[in-house]
């Protein structure tokens, strides 16, 4: 009989990078890496949280930013609370920051992912959940949040996976402003899929021109929906709105080279 692996247990994976680390000198990306986990504990505290971040699992430093991995059931808690939380703690460090003192401003792009991971042990972190996770930092539409917003205010952009919104927000075990969320195709190296972007605080080109015109339509419950497009409702505390999402993100992953 031929031996079948089993599936890994499925994990949450929440990935956090900084803008243009690489453009401030090496003291400056020094404060910025010790900065990282710093601000991240406390905006997981504020949440109550704390837990999650103290308990989680193959936490990696990236450089530039910093990963973990945590039990799914956490999910909406991070989803409501963790985002706006981290907005806030970045707002504050960079208000707290010396007068007359090179400001060294961080600003971070976050992406949350879940699926199946091995358990990596002492080895590093792989698969295709992670992998992704990563991917969708580097996404232009993820990226140009941030580049079109006021450094001052907008302090977060956040990627949400398609699987976290249909398993998270679209059974609304969690909820969100429908105005600060709006789903858009990306394809970044080997991942092409829809991602949900949210962002805490918009500021700057986003209030005037939104997330970007590529961004899927809101459509009413009678009007067609468009080909490979499903209806989403999520209401609660911020009112009912419908959503355009894709059932599926095409996730076609292969090994770097």
């Amino acid at each position: 009989m031929t031996d079948i692996d089993e599936l890994p247990p499925y994990r949450a994976v929440l990935v956090v990078d900084t803008k243009e680390f690489g453009g401030h000198s090496d003291r400056g990306q020094a404060v910025l890496a010790d900065a990282i986990p710093d601000v991240l504990a406390l905006a997981f505290e504020r949440a109550g949280l704390g837990h999650v971040w103290r308990e989680a699992l193959f936490p990696h430093d990236t450089g530039d930013g910093f990963g973990i991995g945590f039990a799914t059931r956490h999910l909406p808690a991070v989803v409501m609370r963790f985002f706006d939380a981290l907005q806030e703690a970045l707002a504050e460090r960079d208000a707290r920051w010396p007068a007359g003192d090179r400001r060294v401003r961080l600003r971070m792009r976050a992406s949350l992912n879940v699926g199946p991971v091995r358990d990596p042990g002492s080895a590093a972190v792989v698969g295709s959940t992670v992998i992704t996770t990563h991917r969708l930092l580097d996404a232009p539409e993820v990226r140009d949040l941030l580049a079109r917003s006021d450094p001052g205010q907008t302090f977060l952009a956040v990627a949400l996976s398609q699987r976290v919104f249909e398993d998270v927000l679209r059974t609304e075990y969690a909820r969100l402003p429908s105005s600060l969320l709006v789903a858009r195709r990306v394809e970044v190296k080997e991942y092409s899929g829809t991602v949900h972007l949210y962002v805490p605080r918009p500021s700057g080109d986003l209030l005037t021109h939104g997330f970007g015109a590529e961004a899927e339509p809101a459509i009413t419950p009678d009007a067609p929906r468009p080909a490979g497009t499903t209806n989403i409702i999520t209401g609660g505390d911020f009112g009912t709105a419908i959503q355009v999402g894709h059932l599926h993100g095409n996730l076609r992953h292969e090994p770097d080279r």
